[in-house]
Formats: structure tokens, sequence, C-alpha cells
């Protein structure tokens, strides 16, 4: 497969959006300590729904690099033995650990195996793990994905395509829209493997996801159009996210009361709801359009770092779970009875260094591909960071 020119700002986005995780997650475990106010809510709910844009980022570059990079033939089983090694082996191997941690091997040994290879197979080791359940399937189905989207592009005139992807969008949301009717059918029919597909783990069922992934399919078959797209859209992306944006920061801080019933609760921004679905696509363009921007009017310096950042954010991903644990013994141990939001700062700030620190320090032992899925001991042999095109797998990194 030829190689192709790098996509800089990818790589931000990558770093961007695994902050965007650590942040959320910090944000969750603050939002139910004593001692939290109106402000802290207020604070929460505008940092939740800046870092909302995470996990909808990291399946639109994940759709954008696979038909960016596989646009020739494509071989299926060499395709999906880079996957499993860069992506499945390391989730496996915190899937244990974080099994260990929260589990305990216990006694006897096989009933115990078989409750970890069920939470491993569901991704339920950890919070954070139900991701790489759910982006995996996109990688299962890639050849069948690209044959539909090639089939859709080469049917319709090239003006007709943007309406195409229009459509693909309204058939995601009426997915969305009927979530719940969906479930209560496939509930009814109680079919093996396929009806908690759709009932208890609905939540990292792919279809629910789609439209990001086809999103990025488009711009990663057409980037010159995209970038057009990006530039003669922001008039229409900016306001929609605008708005949305003061939408949702207004009903989610009505929804918390008054003290002395004042509760902190983000469930009407779950993920899988139509309007903030449109939300999460407008915060795309923003985003994408933001960090372009950025690495445009960066230096030789600066991507180096933005590299850095993406490069290793996979592991850091993997790892953030177990660091944001040991930020909060150190807020108990240091912080406690400061500001809420001060200590919540302090608690993702902390997690973001140690999981990098944790990414790239097992990155320099010999099997740890194995662990983050990159190594910087063949990056040093080569003298430089990978290009884009060369490391498509790590368009999985974070969720």
């Amino acid at each position: 497969m030829p190689k192709k020119e790098r996509i800089g700002e990818i790589e931000l986005l990558r770093g961007l959006a695994f902050l965007a995780v650590a942040l959320q997650h910090s944000i969750a475990h603050y939002a139910a300590v004593d001692g939290i106010g109106p402000a802290d809510g207020l604070w929460m709910t505008l940092l939740v729904l800046a870092a909302k844009f995470a996990v909808p980022v990291f399946i639109f570059i994940t759709g954008l690099v696979l038909f960016y990079n596989y646009d020739g033939s494509l071989r299926y089983g060499s395709f999906i033995g880079k996957r499993f090694k860069d992506i499945l082996v390391p989730y496996i191997f915190w899937s244990l650990i974080y099994f260990i941690v929260n589990q305990g091997l216990g006694h006897p040994f096989w009933p115990q195996f078989g409750k970890w290879a069920m939470m491993l197979i569901t991704g339920k080791s950890s919070y954070h793990l139900w991701y790489i359940v759910m982006i995996f399937q996109f990688y299962l189905l890639f050849p069948l994905l690209r044959y539909i989207m090639r089939e859709c592009a080469r049917r319709t005139s090239f003006r007709w395509h943007a309406w195409t992807l229009a459509g693909f969008g309204l058939v995601c949301l009426m997915l969305l829209y009927n979530l719940f009717r969906i479930s209560g059918w496939m509930a009814e029919a109680d079919i093996p493997v396929l009806t908690p597909f759709f009932t208890t783990y609905a939540d990292r069922n792919f279809l629910y996801f789609a439209f990001y992934f086809i999103l990025g399919a488009a711009a990663g078959m057409n980037p010159d159009r995209w970038k057009r797209l990006l530039l003669k859209g922001k008039y229409v992306y900016w306001p929609a996210f605008l708005l949305l944006f003061g939408y949702y920061a207004y009903i989610t801080v009505q929804s918390f009361g008054t003290p002395p019933e004042y509760h902190v609760s983000f469930n009407m921004l779950a993920l899988l709801r139509p309007l903030i679905t449109l939300f999460l696509v407008s915060s795309i363009f923003v985003f994408y359009a933001s960090a372009k921007k950025w690495t445009e009017k960066s230096g030789p310096g600066s991507l180096k770092v933005m590299s850095a950042l993406g490069r290793y954010s996979y592991g850091a991903y993997l790892a953030h779970a177990l660091m944001l644990r040991n930020s909060y013994n150190l807020d108990h141990w240091l912080f406690a009875g400061w500001n809420v939001t001060v200590r919540m700062m302090i608690s993702f700030l902390v997690c973001v260094v140690l999981s990098y620190a944790v990414a790239m320090a097992l990155s320099y032992l010999p099997f740890g591909k194995w662990m983050i899925g990159v190594s910087s001991l063949r990056a040093n042999k080569r003298g430089r960071f990978p290009a884009q095109s060369s490391v498509p797998s790590r368009s999985v990194e974070g969720g």
C-alpha cells in the first residue's frame, strides 16, 4: 500500500480526545462527592459539554484513517491480524489488570477465569473498556462497510453524495429515536447473543455509533472536499454547536435542583440520544477545524509534542482509569476540604501526567507494544515518529 500525505491534525485530535475522556471521568467522580455546590455543578456542566466530543471524534478518526489509507486492495487476514496485535492484545492485557484490581484473583481458578473471559468479551472489566469492544466491530466489518460506501459513491452522482450522507445520518437518528422500542422487540424475540447486543449491551452496539464512522469514511474518501466543507460550512456548524451547547448547559443545570435537594447528574447528556447526536456531529466539525488550524500554525517543536500526544494516547487511555484511582488517593491525602472543582482539575491533571508517563515508559520495554500498542524502541531505531499512513490502526485510541 503506497504511503500518502500525512494528515497532521489527526494526532492532535487523538491527544485532545483522550484529554477529554479523562476529564469526563474525573468529573463523573467528583459530581458525587460531598460538598459540591451550584457553582461546581455549573463548571462541571460546561466542562462536560466541552469534552463530549471525545468518543464521536475517535470514531470519526477511525473511519477517516481507514478509508484514507485503504483505498486499494485489502488483504483481510493481515488487516485483522495487525489490529489484533496493536489493539486487542493491549486490551486483553489491561482487561486482566483491571479484573485483578477490581475483582481479585480469587478461588477456584476456573470460575474466576470464566468471569474474566465474559468481562473481556463485553468490555466490563473497567468502565472505559466498552469503547474497545464497540470500535473493534468497525474493524471486523470494514471490508463490508467499504464495499457499501464505494457502491453508494459509484451509483450516485457527485452532487448527490452529500444528500446520500445525510440519508445515512437520518437512518442513524431513527435508530437512536427507536432505541428503546428496538430493545423491547429484541427482548421479546429472546435471540441468543443478538438480543443482549440490543438490550444489555446496546451502549456498545456499533450500529448506534455508525454515523460518526460513516462521516469519517466520507472525509477519508474525499479529503479535499472535506477541507472545503470545513471552510464553507463554518457558518452552519459553529452556530449549531453553540446553540446546542447553550441549550444542554441550561437544561442540565436546571435538572440539578436547589439546595438542600441539590444533586448533580449528567444522564440527559448520554450519547445515545437523537438531539445530542446532532450536537456531537457539530462538535466533530468544530474540533476538527480547530485542530487543523492549530496544527497549520504550529512550529516543529509543537508538532512533535502533538505527535507524541496522539502516538501514546491509546496506551494512556487504557491506563487512565487506574491512574485516576491513584489521583483520588492523592486528593484525599492532600486536598480534602478544598473547592470541589479545583480538586477535580488537580485529579484530572495528575491522571493525564501519570497515564502518559506509564504509556511512554511501557513503550520502551521489549514487549511494550503488546501492552500499549506502540513501541518507542522501534520508533527510535527509525529515528522519527511514524507517518500517519503507516499506522492506521492507532485510530482506535481513546473512548
